[in-house]
């Protein structure tokens, strides 16, 4: 093993080298891929089968050893990872941007004249076939940028698509739970599976509770496999847990296993065009057809006055400023017009932003939601975890009949009610609590498991783990958390009996209670004694505590009576309950959610807590946070609402006539049934004991009713609600994988203050593709006027072909990289969302487009040399600022992509000029023509500021051209915002805001924008 010794530990050894186990990487591979019983059995089961691989099926695999025994079994079976699939080759990318249609026009132009401008004497001796060369470079220089961009852009997503895949991993090593990597997990590893856990690795079952399978991803096959030790034991990895729990041996990683296996026959596909890269490609197209025909305008234009100028059509001077320039010349104006930099512009955008986003905890999942985001009108948000800390205490309760306003001792209680709840906390939960290197109490699954755990570790006086380890074994069955029920149990073996614990919503688990303990002993469930603690409930609930019951009940080991599969369904086991006490967990507030949510009703979205909890606790948590509040006199307050209610108004005959003229447009009262549904369904601000299901069907309203919704979600059932959302946001944390994998953002911190930091980073890319909107439909006005009217009426362009093709470069390439990469501004909080239906173009753009074309088509005119370009990046300037803001410089130095590029752009204009005069067909510049070519671009930065003057201060372009302010409708809010626009002068910007009024005042809201 010496030569093992100085092995890279990823390698997994050659077949040529002996395995220090039992069990060679072969014989396991081939018994995977077989699943074959036969060898399961030869080898001693899973027990034995983990021995062979110096494992314990309880313990896991040692730590603490020389050497280290997870890096012996990485070393020897593998890591846990796949063979990336290549980048492609730089080339490939340059050989993909050739294809262009253009480009191969350009290129075909290029060769002719050059071949014709040196094999022709006369043509040669006047030097014409450098016109071909530089078009040649041109070309170059356009192909090398591409191909650069799609080399970036595919190395950014490749570190960006790495993340999506490393997921914590719940493992037992050397006899503790813990938690590791996926990328982490060797063979020997006993992972511990809960529903809605993605499975990493091939593996075989150690002891399932009804563990079940979701294999669809694999086999195709719809309907889940139920996994035990007996039947089919084999786990594969990509698939899902669907149901039950359960614990399994590691036998097969990385490219051994049955996902790496699929995965090595496929390439993971590229990412999908977004609907804005969508409509933006429309755009373009357009434009580009509006290219083509000033094009072909010009070469006819040009070719009539060549021939009659020539009295005919002389071949000899085709090359000589004849139908070949005039082709060239037609050629270069379809690629100026051709806006390729606005697809280029968002894909810059969007991947600038998903890699600023993950350090606002913000993990995008699907490229799309980055910009969804933006114009997202509604969030229905969980509550806990999300609005509240998801650290969980017990602070008091109701145990033997007393009231505690504390966790209570052992001491306060009888020692067989004390037994119950160590039992129950102990056994009734697959939560773990865990120390970090820095000595800090971690929370590994569910949250309110954990606070029961540590309420027995802390207060009562026991230890989880040492019951786990003496009782575990004694378990019959497991009943996972039911969203249906609101519970959880466990099945066990006790001293000639079977003894069922359970917990769970403790309304719900009171009802199926029939005795309780008391101060008196154990007593029947009277209904005084069950509204007496519903009273209890009540109380704590109304103070924000999440109310858990803990009850248990017993059954004979063996009744005749009994049906053979009396104990396969939770609903035959959870009834006729004994109550053990009411326990009530505080889980506040996360400091900064009020004000979060207030950023959020100040932007115009409406946030909705749902939840299942308890009605009064998210009453409670809603008001704290700011979603419910007081309306005011004579207004509909806002509702909070209880899933089964919910549930009876969608099967109302009533409202479901109201939801299908809705979604009619042809029926003549489905405006009218909007506005009733708007008016049934815009108050609903909390849902309580809600299902999944509910939240599907909220979200599906929602949308019906025109809203952009973004739902948040943690729990496998959520997956339908987040698919269905326009942007699902799964909680990174408290998330199971299931949910992960339906979302399209993964909240990394599941703080709801990072979902706002989301909206604003979507808002940003909607507004620097509005910036380069307008920067670039200036150029092309400009380019494409001009090139017709020099051509049909001067006789000759204004700009030659190489310039033409500069300044293409300018504006598409350049452009695109220093507008998208702007920086959010908190103003963009300020306004409304963009919904569904907000144009790109809106009328302050079409103004600036107009004004700023106008300004530098007279000087291109006035102008035989390259000054307009001063102009142009006046205007590239300018165009930071798309909602007649003053102050266009804000933020402009912090920016220093934008600088730098500025800086590139100027420096290669005056080496032009200066140095490349022979090739670009210009003269070089005196100090003066300098300073007046300087003068004439900084002209542009007056002028736009005049326009905004006149816009802003002018009534009539104010009432026109106006933003409608985002909807609000809390009072204490609104009287916020008055205050703090009197304080800057503003008066009455929000007076009537809840009505959504067309104007508003001077432009107030782009004076509180502009900082």
């Amino acid at each position: 093993m010496a030569n093992g010794a100085k092995r890279d530990v990823e390698a997994p050894l050659t077949r040529a080298e002996v395995s220090p186990y039992k069990v060679e990487e072969a014989e396991l591979t081939q018994a995977n891929e077989a699943k074959d019983m036969e060898f399961l059995h030869r080898v001693g089961g899973v027990t034995g089968l983990a021995a062979l691989l110096s494992s314990d099926v309880d313990r896991g695999l040692p730590v603490g050893t020389a050497p280290d025994t997870v890096e012996e079994h990485r070393r020897v079976f593998g890591p846990n990872s796949h063979a990336a699939v290549p980048p492609k080759n730089f080339f490939v990318l340059v050989w993909e941007v050739i294809q262009d249609p253009i480009l191969i026009l350009l290129i075909f132009a290029a060769s002719i004249s050059t071949i014709l401008g040196a094999a022709i004497p006369a043509e040669r001796a006047e030097n014409h076939w450098i016109d071909g060369v530089a078009i040649w470079g041109a070309v170059i220089i356009v192909t090398l940028v591409g191909a650069g961009n799609d080399y970036s852009k595919d190395l950014q997503f490749r570190k960006l698509n790495a993340l999506k895949d490393v997921i914590p991993i719940k493992v037992i090593r050397g006899g503790t739970e813990t938690t590791a990597w996926n990328t982490e997990i060797v063979v020997g590893d006993v992972v511990l599976l809960i529903a809605g856990d993605k499975m990493v690795a091939d593996a075989v079952v150690i002891d399932s509770q009804g563990l079940t399978m979701d294999e669809a991803s694999l086999t195709g096959e719809s309907d889940p496999m139920k996994k035990n030790l007996t039947e089919d034991p084999w786990v594969m990895s990509g698939t899902q847990v669907s149901e039950g729990s359960g614990r399994v041996l590691v036998i097969a990683t990385g490219p051994h296993s049955t996902w790496g296996k699929t995965m090595a026959l496929v390439s993971e596909a590229g990412d999908d065009d977004t609907p804005l890269q969508e409509k933006l490609g429309v755009l373009a197209m357009a434009i580009g057809k509006v290219g083509l025909a000033v094009a072909v305008a010009c070469f006819i234009a040009q070719l009539i006055k060549w021939c009659v100028e020539n009295n005919g059509f002389p071949i000899k001077k085709i090359n000589d400023k004849g139908p070949i320039q005039f082709f060239l010349y037609a050629i270069t104006i379809i690629v100026v017009a051709v806006p390729e930099g606005l697809p280029l512009a968002v894909t810059i955008s969007l991947a600038y932003s998903m890699k600023k986003m993950m350090k606002d905890n913000n993990f995008v999942r699907v490229l799309a939601a980055c910009e969804t985001m933006g114009g997202a009108t509604a969030i229905c948000s969980d509550k806990t975890g999300t609005l509240t800390e998801n650290r969980m205490t017990v602070v008091e309760g109701w145990f033997s009949g007393r009231k505690f306003n504390h966790a209570p001792k052992p001491e306060e209680l009888p020692a067989d009610v004390v037994e119950l709840l160590k039992m129950n906390c102990a056994l009734n939960s697959q939560a773990f609590l865990q120390t970090d290197e820095a000595g800090k109490l971690e929370f590994v699954g569910n949250r309110t498991e954990c606070a029961l755990l540590l309420m027995m570790d802390r207060d009562l006086g026991g230890s989880y783990k040492q019951y786990r380890e003496q009782y575990e074994k004694n378990m019959a069955k497991r009943y996972g958390f039911s969203s249906t029920k609101k519970m959880a149990s466990i099945l066990m073996r006790e001293s000639g009996k079977l003894r069922l614990y359970n917990k769970g919503a403790a309304e719900w688990v009171l009802k199926r209670c029939t005795q309780c303990h008391t101060e008196a002993g154990v007593v029947e469930m009277t209904p005084a004694l069950r509204n007496t603690l519903l009273d209890a409930v009540t109380e704590m609930a109304k103070r924000g505590l999440r109310c858990i019951c803990l009850s248990y009940a017993d059954f004979e080991l063996e009744d005749a009576s009994r049906p053979a599969d009396f104990f396969e369904e939770s609903d035959n086991v959870d009834d006729n309950l004994r109550c053990i006490g009411i326990v009530g967990i505080k889980d506040p507030v996360r400091p900064e959610v009020p004000l979060a949510v207030r950023t959020c009703k100040r932007a115009g979205i409406t946030v909705r807590m749902v939840t299942g909890d308890n009605i009064h606790t998210a009453q409670h948590i809603a008001r704290e946070c700011g979603i419910l509040y007081d309306m005011g006199p004579g207004k509909p307050e806002h509702v909070a609402m209880e899933g089964p209610t919910f549930r009876e108004l969608l099967k109302d005959p009533d409202f479901m006539a109201m939801r299908a003229r809705l979604n009619d447009p042809k029926d003549p009262g489905c405006q009218q049934a909007m506005d009733e549904m708007r008016a049934k369904m815009y108050h609903i601000r909390v849902l309580a004991r809600s299902s999944p299901e509910d939240k599907l069907q909220l979200v599906r309203l929602l949308k019906e009713l025109g809203d952009v919704v973004a739902v948040t979600g943690d729990g496998t059932n959520d997956a339908p609600a987040l698919k269905e959302s326009d942007v699902g946001l799964a909680m990174g944390i408290a998330g199971t994988e299931v949910a992960k994998e339906a979302a399209d953002i993964v909240i990394l911190d599941d703080n709801f203050s990072s979902i706002v930091k989301s909206v604003l980073w979507g808002r940003s890319v909607f507004a620097n593709i509005r910036k380069f909107l307008q920067f670039q439909l200036t150029v092309n006005l400009v380019a494409l006027v001009t090139a017709f009217v020099g051509a049909v009426v001067g006789g000759h362009e204004p700009l030659n072909i190489l310039q033409l093709l500069w300044v293409n470069l300018i504006m598409d390439t350049m452009g695109a990289l220093a507008l998208a990469t702007e920086d959010p501004h908190p103003a963009l909080l300020l306004q409304r969302p963009n919904g569904r239906t907000e144009y790109l173009i809106n009328w302050r753009m079409t103004k600036h487009i107009l004004v700023q074309g106008t300004y530098q088509m007279i000087w291109m005119f006035l102008c035989l040399y390259l000054l307009p370009l001063g102009p142009k990046v006046a205007n590239e300037i300018n165009s930071r600022r798309i909602n007649d803001e003053y102050d266009i410089f804000s933020g402009f130095f912090s920016n220093w992509i934008f600088v730098a590029i500025i800086a590139i752009t100027m420096g290669l204009q005056a080496i032009i000029i200066n140095f490349l005069g022979v090739i670009f067909k210009v003269e070089p510049l005196d100090w003066m023509e300098w300073l007046a070519s300087i003068a004439i671009g900084l002209g542009a930065f007056p002028l736009s500021l005049l326009t905004r003057f006149i816009s802003r201060n002018t009534t009539c372009c104010v009432r026109f051209e106006a933003q409608t302010p985002p909807d609000i409708d809390d009072p204490t809010l609104l009287a916020e915002l008055e205050q703090e626009d009197a304080a800057a002068g503003h008066p009455h910007a929000h007076a009537h805001a809840v009505d959504a009024p067309a104007t508003m005042s001077k432009g107030a809201d782009l004076e509180r924008g502009k900082g």
